[in-house]
């Protein structure tokens, strides 16, 4: 099967384990044809090179130039036509233009979003999108209502944002969620929908079990990786340290991750409750250090606020270190309480200084966590979730075929 994939900048040689570059790579693998048209930004070591073949993967990078792309239409109307098109992200600025091709040349399309509540339409703080329900009236799917908001409020160019992100979502042959509470979004919105969730190269994280970070530092090492926003619940963790460390008063507060403004913040929190000698931060680490850090580390701990999927849980689950996550939709369908981790209520910095204390303390449960964590993964097999993806082309391409 020709199969043409349009994400952002997901298919590169530097990221392991982003979705899109793990799914084109295993179709590859099954012998299919596979092309992707991604981002380019000169200035990203990822992503400043034009085109080049991944592992199988025909890779051609377009500058983004807004929703009306001409680079990438000229691309996408001279490629060799596909039997199917895969595309990544609600707020990929090359979807528009992909779903309104698939729909003119009569080619199936599926859209797999990873993450609905990211939508600042449908959300209304996506750093704390769980507080308040979707707003499903708002989302555009007419250019009729386009005409008919800007009529109320004059707020053309916001209009037609949100018609052009909601376009290919709305007229997929199928939507692919990556949980069964992302799914619930969308069948609330009438899309039909399957549910195949995410994985992580497992047998990467599995070649360097054992190797550990170059740096040492003061145990106990608690670990977090991931973007520093208010979503990803950076404060949290670092609001609990105070409690840790009057129980392990050499704790490490060990926190992987990038951003200028809430790293400031970061620092401030840990002055003002005088944490900070334990902090220590890291803003970035290539893929095998990032494996190193799991393995080095006595636990990973995600306080997260909201999460699309998650890939971190299964990152550290591969590489043997327990989990302590919040406990909110998406999360728990990965992370089982008492089972392959620890859940804690969202936003609630002691309860999380207590399990992570107590998890510190308890070296036959953290032995349980990460033998069930082993056995977590054979529910995330690539084999499995990429035969999947392919049943849903099928379907969509016999379904456009009867049709026809």
């Amino acid at each position: 099967m020709r199969i043409l994939i349009i994400t952002t900048g997901g298919i590169t040689r530097v990221f392991r384990n982003w979705p899109e570059v793990l799914l084109a790579k295993a179709l590859a693998r099954r012998g299919h044809t596979v092309r992707a048209f991604t981002y380019y930004d000169a200035k990203s070591e990822a992503l400043n090179t034009r085109a080049e073949n991944i592992d199988g993967v025909e890779v051609e990078r377009i500058a983004p130039n807004g929703w009306l792309t001409r680079e990438f239409w000229n691309a996408l109307t001279r490629a060799p036509k596909p039997d199917v098109i895969h595309i990544q992200h609600l707020r990929n600025q090359f979807a528009f233009q992909a779903a309104y091709y698939a729909r003119r040349e009569n080619i199936p399309y599926v859209v797999t979003p990873i993450g609905p509540l990211h939508d600042h339409y449908l959300s209304l703080d996506r750093d704390k999108p769980l507080d308040t329900e979707p707003l499903y009236h708002n989302l555009i799917w007419s250019r009729r209502e386009i005409l008919n908001r800007a009529a109320r409020d004059g707020r053309v160019k916001r209009h037609v944002e949100n018609y052009f992100m909601h376009y290919p979502v709305h007229h997929a042959d199928m939507v692919i969620a990556c949980s069964e509470h992302e799914r619930g979004i969308w069948t609330e919105l009438g899309i039909e929908s399957a549910t195949i969730p995410l994985w992580v190269d497992v047998p990467f994280i599995a070649e360097m079990r054992g190797e550990k970070f170059p740096q040492e530092f003061a145990r106990p090492v608690i670990l977090f990786v991931g973007q520093f926003k208010y979503r990803k619940g950076f404060d949290v963790l670092a609001r609990a340290m105070p409690d840790v460390l009057r129980d392990f008063p050499n704790a490490t507060f060990l926190f992987v991750g990038h951003s200028p403004i809430h790293r400031r913040e970061l620092e401030l929190i840990a002055k003002k409750d005088g944490t900070s000698e334990h902090l220590q931060i890291l803003e970035r680490v290539s893929e095998e250090d990032k494996v190193r850090l799991y393995n080095s580390a006595d636990m990973y701990v995600l306080p997260t606020r909201y999460e699309g999927f998650g890939l971190p849980p299964l990152e550290a689950m591969a590489a043997g270190c327990p989990v302590i996550a919040s406990d909110i939709p998406v999360v728990d369908e990965v992370v089982q309480h008492e089972y392959n981790g620890l859940l804690v209520p969202r936003d609630e910095p002691r309860a999380l200084a207590q399990t992570i204390a107590r998890l510190l303390r308890d070296a036959s449960l953290r032995a349980r966590l990460i033998q069930n964590g082993f056995e977590t993964l054979k529910r995330f097999d690539e084999n499995d979730l990429v035969a999947r993806n392919e049943n849903v082309y099928e379907r969509v391409t016999q379904k456009l075929a009867v049709s026809a």
